[in-house]
């Protein structure tokens, strides 16, 4: 009797250890998401505001702050594996496959950018808006079918339909604009929820 109350216990131990695992994935995965959406959105915005000459700010420093924006996205990133390290939890399937989204994006915009500046086309580099919301847009229909949530399934289609008019208004500064709005309903807005979601699963 002793010995199934004891085993009884380690497997509630387990499965709260899995558990504050969970919640430690899905509020650092919220984060991340957070933390892209509204990065690459002000960098978008920014971009768009000097284009439009609304703000005292050249084109190249204009340019700059999507190297900013990567540059504060990695910070965020290298704290939230700390964090994944020190709890002794990890990214999860799910993690993993959006690191795997974030890096494409990566290496899109920097072929795309090696691509323009050996055409001299600053053509192509604007296309990658497109290139990234058909990505974001398979990734959560991949989510959602994973964890059958709906709400992902739309936002997956969203990711599409954003990718069909950013590439419509190709070469016209509203592009910015709009790829700002993107980013903030593909990736900020989902990422606030995981953050909210896994904070009440914890309490």
């Amino acid at each position: 009797m002793t010995d199934d109350i004891q085993s009884l216990r380690d497997d509630i131990a387990y499965l709260k250890a899995m558990a504050d695992s969970g919640h430690s994935r899905g509020a650092g995965g919220g984060v991340m998401l957070m933390s892209a959406g509204l990065l690459y959105s002000i960098a978008s915005l920014v971009q768009y505001l000097a284009m439009q000459h609304v703000v005292p700010v050249t084109m190249q420093t204009a340019s700059l702050g999507w190297l900013v924006a990567t540059v504060a996205f990695m910070a965020v990133l290298g704290a939230v594996k700390l964090r994944w390290r020190s709890e002794g939890s990890s990214a999860g399937a799910a993690g993993v496959a959006w690191q795997g989204v974030g890096m494409g994006c990566f290496f899109v915009f920097v072929a795309l950018a090696l691509a323009s500046w050996r055409t001299q086309s600053p053509l192509l580099i604007q296309f990658a808006p497109s290139i990234i919301f058909v990505l974001y847009g398979a990734a959560w229909i991949s989510a959602g079918a994973a964890m059958h949530k709906s709400w992902m399934h739309l936002t997956g289609w969203g990711g599409f339909i954003a990718a069909g008019i950013t590439a419509w208004f190709i070469g016209e500064p509203v592009s910015y604009l709009i790829y700002a709005a993107g980013l903030v309903l593909l990736a900020f807005i989902p990422g606030v929820w995981f953050v909210l979601e896994a904070r009440r699963s914890g309490e």
